[in-house]
């Protein structure tokens, strides 16, 4: 807890004020002038006191959300409790701090504040700030300053309290094209059509009794002549086709507005992607992106992996050295067979060529996978056919 004391603009002026009553005073020798500036003095020091008792006993906790996307609406709560038996707290300002790490220029820091007009002895009341954080990645909060300048505007106290908090804001989340769920429903048929021959509704899971609405040419004669009761063959639903989407973060050392609102664009159609999968479930998704050395995320789509891919996303950045060869010569040996796998890249990838991507096409395993490989540039027109920012 740090405690500081100020004084306010308009104190100055009250105190320059009184520096000219005094001063005219002991070189005019009037009694009067130097009867005023002594009353001047009083209300002074009756501020200096109030400002002190009004602070003592104070209390301010935060409690802000867990989770918050890009350009969602941030709602932030502050209690202040008054643990004072008797006096009331009055025109108290809580003002908190809001900065990103790391941030670069386009980046600021943000102060809400919250004024709480009255607070009674032994109460507490609550109040909020609302703002938008537009940029994605890992936010400070706080320390949290209380301060008030009742009764007289004379003088500020000023309390910092509480700790540093923090908070990730997750990448925004746009929109799926029409375009681009038909496109993965129709890679997954042909996936299914191939791989799956086992059932007309899926794999065999067991037996069960007959429900009204089942079809006839589910019973198990077997079973049911042993049982002396109807019994059908239950099948498990068929899953959704696994997914490995490979993100590649790439820009110039001296990277234009529209680059870096590209690296933006491209982290956000992935994070929709995940998100849209996740919350689905029944498949398996695969991360890949490159940072200082290639990393992969993997596991069932479910909100907790979600929640995990989204906080490796709120991070990421941008790498000015082209590490896509070894990215893909790590992370396509993880890739299960089947699965989809999509790149999506801030420049224009040619995987076909074999000049510029020697490695990969030396291996036969690796050269085979390639043809498999859907690649979207973000920075071209391409992306908006499966993707819409909103």
């Amino acid at each position: 807890m740090k405690l500081q004391t100020t004084i306010t603009r308009e104190g100055w002026y009250y105190i320059l004020v009184l520096a000219m009553v005094f001063g005219g005073a002991m070189v005019r020798e009037v009694n009067l002038l130097l009867i005023l500036a002594g009353m001047l003095t009083g209300p002074l020091l009756l501020s200096w006191r109030a400002v002190i008792v009004a602070s003592r006993n104070i209390d301010v906790r935060r409690r802000i959300p867990g989770d918050v996307c890009a350009g969602d609406l941030l709602v932030g709560t502050i209690t202040l409790s008054n643990n004072r038996r008797r006096l009331g707290a009055w025109a108290m300002v809580v003002e908190e701090e809001i900065r990103r790490d790391n941030g670069r220029s386009r980046d600021g820091v943000f102060r809400p504040r919250v004024l709480f007009p009255y607070v009674p002895a032994g109460g507490e009341r609550r109040g909020t700030y609302r703002g938008r954080l537009n940029r994605r990645g890992r936010y400070r909060l706080g320390p949290l300053r209380l301060s008030t300048r009742f009764p007289l505007g004379l003088l500020t106290r000023t309390i910092t309290v509480g700790d540093e908090d923090s908070l990730v804001v997750f990448p925004h989340l746009g929109q799926l094209s029409k375009a681009w769920e038909r496109r993965h429903r129709e890679s997954f048929s042909g996936t299914h059509r191939r791989e799956r021959q086992h059932g007309p509704e899926g794999d065999f899971y067991g037996l069960r009794e007959w429900r009204d609405g089942d079809s006839s040419r589910l019973i198990h004669a077997r079973s049911s002549a042993r049982t002396g009761k109807l019994m059908v063959r239950q099948f498990e639903q068929p899953r959704s086709r696994d997914l490995a989407v490979v993100l590649d973060l790439w820009q110039p050392k001296k990277a234009s507005n529209e680059q870096l609102d590209n690296v933006e664009l491209a982290v956000s159609f992935v994070a929709t992607v995940l998100a849209d999968l996740c919350r689905k479930g029944g498949s398996n998704v695969l991360l890949g992106m490159s940072r200082t050395r290639p990393q992969s995320f993997a596991g069932p789509a479910s909100e907790a992996l979600l929640r995990d891919l989204m906080c490796q996303l709120a991070e990421v950045e941008a790498e000015t050295d082209g590490q896509l060869d070894a990215m893909l010569d790590e992370l396509l040996p993880k890739i299960p067979p089947g699965s989809e796998i999509v790149l999506i890249s801030t420049r224009n990838i040619d995987l076909a060529d074999r000049t510029a991507h020697p490695s990969l096409h030396a291996n036969p395993s690796r050269r085979a996978m390639l043809k498999q490989i859907l690649t979207i540039d973000a920075s071209s027109d391409e992306l908006t056919k499966y993707y819409r920012a909103e």
